[in-house]
């Protein structure tokens, strides 16, 4: 990539970059926004993560706050339909399904064919540039082209990464919907994310992403990557322990991969801490969680709280089950005194106080047991922020708190801990130094090159035998 494919970038009205992955997309914009754009350049993408991602690349280039703005599709749309609900038709103001995220962006789009909201558009910004568009579903397609009709539009994907499945929102068809209605740049095919700290495994990264491509195996004989052998028994345990040398050998970035969130957060509640799981905006356990709190009253809002605490910590399942048994069959259980006597206190206040303040010391008492760690730790302050903020408001509606506090988040973004485990939807985008991807044969071809591409130093799979071979889909997901 040089210089002059950012300028090329920069000045189309309309044009569209593939990528494979590591190949620069985040480099192509960050320069286009930093050394061709005129400091009024919108930059969006899907994952919060990879926002977090693109305002630090964008930043690293000397651009100010001021210069650029750095969202997701969703997080726009729901600002600019916000800003003008009744001229836009907003019928949802705190989106949380899949149809009520597609009323919004059916609201922003009715917000630009008016001319006032479209000189709104033009003043505001001088271009948008769209990265991951191979996320894009036809709704937020249908916005992306009303917003192209109005400022110069930049999109930039890999289709080969389309991992999102969107359950009955059609994805984005790359003949169909994009080479009709812009231009193809030249592709970025260096592999730029391992030039300098492992280029061996970037090349053959290259020969994976064709093999993939052409619907053949995966073949780690004589590649430049650390395998381990995984038992017909699938046994996570040498999957744990070889996390563990990981992070204590490697002084960087470290991620481990799995295809489901369930073995992610059971990876990281037996890795002592040292990995936190990465958690979605949004999260239906903390949205559960916490409509299930604010339902529950007396013991049964004790013994819901309890059971909150055992998704994001160690040995509170175990410490205080009789506890929560008896809070579940409506009973309030005798103090006893020991080395739990104020958590045992604080959850007897739960049951007697209908107030969030009993449940926040509960929760933060919980989290002091002995010996417990805490892996969900994103998870678990989120709640407490929730809490806070719905006490604060006179004990108002603890879900809306939740999802001003995740919405805050999605605006704010988040930085990972040093060691992290998650799920490919989680870590697409992200680029770590050491990848450890679990039981690669139970991945399909997208979701096996988004693990295999996210470390740049060194990259560890698990897999019965040296030849993978991706599981067929089973939903249907971005082309």
């Amino acid at each position: 990539m040089s210089m002059t494919d950012a300028a090329m970038l920069a000045a189309s009205p309309r044009a569209f970059v593939a990528a494979a992955a590591g190949c620069g997309k985040t480099h192509l914009i960050s320069e286009a926004v930093c050394h061709y754009g005129s400091r009024r350049d919108l930059v969006l993408t899907h994952t919060h993560a990879g926002v977090d991602a693109l305002r630090r690349k964008v930043r690293s280039r000397g651009s100010v706050a001021s210069g650029f703005t750095v969202d997701t599709i969703a997080g726009w749309a729901l600002r600019y339909a916000s800003a003008f609900p009744r001229t836009s038709g907003l019928r949802c103001a705190l989106p949380k399904t899949p149809d009520e995220w597609n009323s919004i962006y059916e609201a922003a789009q009715n917000l630009l064919v008016r001319e006032p909201i479209r000189e709104v558009l033009q003043a505001s910004y001088s271009g948008v540039y769209i990265d991951e568009y191979q996320d894009c579903t036809i709704q937020q397609h249908g916005l992306v082209m009303a917003i192209a009709e109005v400022i110069p539009t930049r999109i930039l994907g890999d289709p080969l990464q389309g991992i999102f499945d969107f359950g009955q929102n059609k994805p984005v068809d790359w003949d169909r919907d994009i080479r009709p209605s812009f231009p193809e740049l030249p592709a970025l095919i260096r592999p730029w994310r391992w030039e300098e700290k492992n280029p061996q495994l970037g090349q053959w990264l290259a020969s994976v992403r064709q093999d993939l491509l052409q619907g053949r195996p995966v073949n780690l004989d004589g590649a430049p990557v650390r395998w381990e052998r995984l038992p017909a028994t699938k046994q996570i345990t040498e999957q744990i322990n070889v996390c563990f040398d990981i992070s204590r050998q490697a002084q960087d970035t470290v991620v481990a991969i799995h295809g489901l969130s369930p073995q992610c957060h059971f990876v990281a509640s037996r890795l002592k801490g040292l990995y936190q799981c990465v958690e979605p905006i949004e999260s239906p356990d903390l949205f559960q969680s916490g409509a299930a709190i604010e339902a529950a009253h007396g013991p049964a809002r004790a013994a819901v709280v309890v059971a909150f605490a055992s998704k994001c910590m160690t040995r509170v399942g175990t410490a205080l089950q009789r506890v929560r048994d008896s809070y579940q069959s409506g009973k309030i259980p005798q103090t006893r005194q020991g080395q739990l006597s104020a958590v045992f206190l604080a959850l007897r206040r739960v049951a007697e106080d209908d107030s969030f303040s009993a449940v926040i010391t509960a929760l933060e008492l919980i989290s002091f047991i002995p010996q417990a760690v805490l892996y969900r730790r994103e998870l678990f302050e989120e709640m407490i922020r929730g809490l806070r903020s719905a006490k604060a408001n006179g004990g108002g509606s603890l879900p809306d708190a939740l999802w001003l506090a995740r919405n805050r988040t999605r605006f704010v973004g988040r930085r990972l801990g040093r060691c992290v485990v998650g799920t490919t939807l989680l870590v697409k985008g992200l680029e770590f130094d050491h990848a450890i991807v679990l039981d690669a044969d139970d991945m399909e071809g997208k979701n096996l090159y988004v693990a295999l591409t996210r470390g740049a130093r060194s990259l560890t799979i698990f897999s019965r035998s040296q030849t993978i071979i991706p599981k067929c889909k089973k939903n249907k997901v971005t082309e």
